[in-house]
């Protein structure tokens, strides 16, 4: 065969692969988006009253529906509960971000600041202290906080020793042990309570504690959706300096970024998520930590530009999905309690995280 009959491949083009990457980038984000909408509709629709999804996509565009049973169904009993699972979900998969980037720990997660025990231990003091005749009972102002008013509170108070400590210091590492042992202690303060109380009031507590967006109203959405709100604008804010806390303290300080100031905020942000997620929806457990993972995999990328919107989508998707897997939404009598679901999600995910680090080590 001649010279001549040999075809010439051309040489690839040095604009195709950042096109390819951008098509990719651009066609996961719209698969994303799609899968998020998907099972807001279908979590919505599901319940021990089944109504058809064509009725819930007409009720939610505003057309409206003959039945006023379900007008009342999907707007004041099934929607609450899914939007708070989507912004929950949403906003402790980005402070998962934050927090492993802070960190530079692909374990850490919203929750290892102990902020969520100060919230159980307070919701704890209400539920096991002041019930019935409960050992603080005869505290009035206890008693009006409520199981909610009173975890935010107790939230509050770990948050602001976090903070002052995280000020004060200015190492993240230090702020990550005190917080373990706030969470240790506040856990501590929780087994005591359930030591000396009556068995029959500590189901209230386990339900409490196992995680649930089925009890929160359109009035606590305001409080839950103005926090995920500012959790989720705070972290685009520093979208940028995370990038560069990537290539160290050091390299960030070089580049003009007031590194202690991307931690305290950071810190602060991620601290009064856990606080308020926990206070209203329970611990919803895995979701800070898995998702992060999960959207770095599928972009295929460290870019805090893309990680961070990716893994709110990605959050938002598993609590939903875990929300159906469990079977309720407000309207089902019997459901699995959510940060179960969730743990079958997350512990994969840490599993392979895990494996796929030692298979790394192997191969240097």
């Amino acid at each position: 065969m001649s010279d001549t009959d040999v075809e010439e491949v051309p040489a690839p083009s040095r604009e195709s692969t950042p096109r390819r990457r951008t098509g990719y980038v651009a066609g996961l984000f719209v698969l994303l988006v799609l899968l998020l909408l998907s099972a807001v509709v279908v979590l919505i629709a599901q319940g021990s009253i089944a109504i058809p999804i064509g009725e819930v996509l007409r009720i939610l565009t505003g057309q409206g529906t003959e039945s006023e049973i379900n007008q009342t169904i999907v707007m004041d009993a099934r929607l609450p509960k899914v939007v708070a699972g989507l912004l929950a979900g949403a906003a402790l998969a980005v402070s998962g971000v934050q927090m492993q980037t802070l960190f530079r720990n692909p374990l850490a997660e919203p929750f290892v600041l102990g902020v969520n025990s100060g919230a159980i231990l307070g919701a704890a003091i209400v539920i096991l202290g002041t019930s019935g005749v409960g050992w603080l009972a005869g505290l009035g102002v206890v008693s009006q906080l409520g199981v909610t008013g009173a975890a935010v509170a107790g939230a509050a108070v770990v948050l602001l020793i976090t903070l002052g400590i995280s000020r004060r210091v200015g190492n993240p590492v230090v702020v990550l042990v005190i917080g373990v042992m706030l969470g240790y202690l506040a856990e501590a303060g929780v087994d005591m309570l359930v030591y000396y109380t009556d068995p029959d009031r500590l189901q209230a507590l386990t339900t409490f504690r196992r995680g649930s967006v089925r009890n929160v109203t359109w009035n606590e959405l305001q409080i839950v959706g103005i926090t995920c709100g500012a959790v989720l604008g705070v972290s685009i804010l520093l979208a940028q300096p995370l990038n560069a806390l990537l290539l160290g303290e050091r390299y960030a300080a070089s580049l003009g970024i007031n590194v202690r100031r991307v931690h305290f905020l950071s810190l602060a942000s991620v601290a009064g998520l856990a606080g308020i997620i926990t206070a209203y929806c329970g611990e919803i457990a895995f979701i800070g930590l898995a998702a992060p993972h999960l959207a770095r995999g599928l972009l295929r990328t460290a870019d805090h530009r893309l990680v961070l919107p990716a893994s709110a989508l990605t959050g938002a998707i598993i609590v939903l999905v875990a929300e159906f897997i469990a079977g309720g939404n407000g309207i089902t009598s019997t459901s699995l309690p959510l940060t179960s679901v969730t743990a079958f999600v997350g512990a994969p995910v840490i599993l392979w995280v895990l494996m796929s680090g030692r298979a790394r080590r192997g191969t240097q």
